[in-house]
C-alpha cells in the first residue's frame, strides 16, 4: 500500500516568508503605539466575533484599524501557513496566461500564500484578480505582496465591491477562502424558505465565471459549520456534474455531513515548525496553536483541469481507497485509530500501537475486512492496517 498527502511538510520557501513576515508588516502596516499596546486583546475579540459571536461581526471590520491590524497579525499568517500546506499538496497545472480570480479576498491571503508554498509557479505569467468589500484591505495586501516578492511577474488586480454583486472575468482558478463568513452575513429577506437552494444558487453563480477546463477551490476553518456548508455544497456539484478529487476519494454519499452530531470532514496538522514571533503573539492573545485545522473542497470539470490530485493506483479486488481524516487517538483494545472516509462510507482505520500509521490528508489503498465489524461510537467500519505496508 502506498500513502499519498494532501499536506506536506512546509517548504524553507514558506517558513523563511512567515518568519519575515512580521518586519514586512511593520513596514507596510505599522500599527499605532495605542493600537501595538491592546494586540493581544483585539486579537481576541475579533476572534470572538468571526466564532462565538458571529452576528455582531462589524461588516467593515476589514476597514478598521484595529481590527485590520489585528487581523493582519494573526490570521493573515496563519491562514498563509495553512493554506499554504494544502496548495504544496495540489498539482498546479496553471497555464501560462491563465487566470486567478479570489473572491472576498480580504488581504490578499491566498496570494500570498501560492506565492510562497509554489515557488515553480514564479516565473509564470498569472493574471490574478482580488474581490473584496474592504478596499483597505485590498490595498495593504497588494503592499505585502509587493514588499514580499521585491517584483513579481503576476498581474494583480484588484476589485473593491461585495462579492456577488457583480460577474468577474471568467477564471480557470475560482478561488473562496473562509468565505462562509460573508455568505452568514449576506442580506437576508426574511422568508423562512430563504435557507432553501442557497448551495444551488452559488454553485449556478460560480460556474457560470469558471472556464469549461476550469476549477473552483473553497478553504475554510475546520469546524463544524463550515465542513456542513462544504458537504451540501459537494453534493450539489455532483448532482450539477463537477468532479470532486479532492478530499473526497469517492463519489457517493458523504459520510461527514456535520448534521447535529455527526462529524465533519476537516484536516489538522502540528504547527511546530511556526516563526517563534508568531507563537509569542498568539499565546500573548490567549490563543495559542498546537494544532491548525482547516476544511476544503476542490470542484473541478473537464478532461485538462488547472487544479488536480495525484491519481491514485486503482485498488485491486477486495481493496479500496481510504482518505485519512483524523490524526491517531488510543482505542479502548489498546489500538491506536483514525478516521478516515472511502466509498464504503465512514472508516475506523486500527493499526496496532507498534505499526506506524498515516498523517491526515493521506490517501491509502487498504484491503476490505471479510468481517463487517462496525465502531459502536461513530458507526464506521472497522479497518485493520496490515503491519507490512509501506509509505
Amino acid at each position: 500500500m502506498k500513502e499519498q498527502g494532501l499536506f506536506p511538510l512546509p517548504s524553507a520557501e514558506l517558513l523563511d516568508g512567515l518568519a519575515g513576515m512580521q518586519r514586512l508588516l511593520a513596514r507596510v502596516y505599522p500599527l499605532k503605539t495605542k493600537h501595538k499596546a491592546v494586540l493581544p486583546s483585539v486579537i481576541r475579540q475579533l476572534s470572538d466575533f468571526l466564532t462565538s459571536d458571529r452576528e455582531h461581526l462589524p461588516r467593515d471590520y476589514m476597514s478598521r484599524p484595529d481590527f485590520l491590524g489585528a487581523y493582519l497579525n494573526y490570521y493573515l499568517p496563519w491562514n498563509i501557513y495553512r493554506q499554504g500546506r494544502l496548495l504544496a499538496g495540489l498539482e498546479l497545472a496553471l497555464k501560462p496566461g491563465a487566470s486567478v480570480v479570489d473572491l472576498g479576498s480580504g488581504p490578499l491571503t491566498f496570494l500570498q500564500a501560492l506565492w510562497l508554498s509554489r515557488p515553480d509557479l514564479r516565473d509564470r505569467e498569472l493574471h490574478y484578480l482580488a474581490v473584496d468589500r474592504s478596499e483597505t484591505a485590498l490595498k495593504t495586501g497588494r503592499k505585502l505582496f509587493e514588499a514580499m516578492t521585491e517584483g513579481s511577474g503576476w498581474t494583480i488586480r484588484t476589485d473593491n465591491q461585495p462579492v456577488g454583486q457583480n460577474k468577474f472575468p471568467r477564471a480557470d482558478l475560482l478561488v473562496m477562502a473562509n468565505f462562509i463568513n460573508e455568505i452568514d452575513r449576506a442580506p437576508r429577506s426574511g422568508r423562512p424558505d430563504e435557507g432553501a437552494g442557497k448551495e444551488g444558487q452559488l454553485l449556478e453563480r460560480w460556474e457560470a465565471q469558471v472556464a469549461q477546463q476550469g476549477a473552483i477551490l473553497l478553504v475554510e476553518p475546520g469546524v463544524r459549520d463550515a465542513g456542513r456548508f462544504l458537504s451540501r455544497i459537494r453534493e450539489v456539484a455532483l448532482e450539477r456534474g463537477w468532479s470532486i478529487p479532492a478530499p473526497c476519494p469517492h463519489a457517493e454519499d458523504c459520510p461527514m455531513p456535520g448534521l447535529r452530531s455527526t462529524p465533519w470532514c476537516h484536516f489538522t496538522f502540528p504547527t511546530g515548525d511556526t516563526p517563534a514571533w508568531l507563537s509569542r503573539l498568539s499565546t500573548k492573545a490567549k490563543l495559542p496553536k498546537a494544532r491548525a485545522s482547516l476544511s476544503f473542497l476542490l470542484l473541478v470539470r473537464g478532461d485538462d483541469p488547472p487544479v488536480r490530485i495525484r491519481p491514485a493506483k486503482t485498488p485491486g479486488k477486495g481493496a479500496g481507497v481510504v482518505r485519512v481524516i483524523s490524526e491517531g487517538f488510543d482505542l479502548p483494545n489498546g489500538k491506536i485509530g483514525r478516521y478516515g472516509c472511502a466509498e464504503k462510507g465512514l472508516i475506523l482505520l486500527e493499526n496496532p500501537r507498534s505499526v506506524w500509521g498515516p498523517v491526515p490528508g493521506s490517501e491509502i489503498t487498504v484491503g476490505w475486512p471479510a468481517t463487517d465489524r462496525r465502531d459502536r461510537k461513530s458507526g464506521g467500519l472497522i479497518v485493520p492496517l496490515s503491519p507490512g505496508r509501506s509509505r
